[in-house]
């Protein structure tokens, strides 16, 4: 199994990877902390599940779930958020993000979402 961690925090990015890698073994982890080495990283591999930070800057959050569904709608996304407005959430649920939570409150959920991900 293959997951990014797109997040512009190091450290949440090693907590979120260490989280899942107790839960879960045989992951294989790709980081990125800018929209060009997400990019770079998703044209190289087709990863199982991404972890995306909502509160990038600038658009690059919601251009990089874009890029993610049309290249492969099958790739589970879950998009993280610190802060967030109503209308960012519903933008991100329209793009196809399949889960949105919390990086604060719902953390805990993140290793059982990545366990049922089929990767036949």
């Amino acid at each position: 199994m293959q997951v990014l961690v797109f997040d512009s925090s190091r450290e949440i990015a090693e907590r979120l990877i260490g989280l899942i890698s107790e839960a879960r073994k045989g992951i294989t982890f790709y980081k990125a902390f800018a929209d060009d080495e997400a990019l770079n990283i998703l044209k190289k591999i087709q990863p199982h599940a991404v972890l995306l930070d909502l509160n990038f800057p600038g658009n690059a959050a919601i251009e990089l779930l874009k890029q993610i569904k049309s290249m492969n709608d099958k790739t589970i996304v879950i998009v993280l958020f610190g802060m967030a407005d109503e209308f960012s959430l519903n933008q991100f649920k329209t793009e196809g993000a399949d889960f949105i939570f919390d990086k604060y409150d719902d953390f805990e959920k993140i290793p059982d979402i990545i366990n049922t991900i089929q990767t036949n």
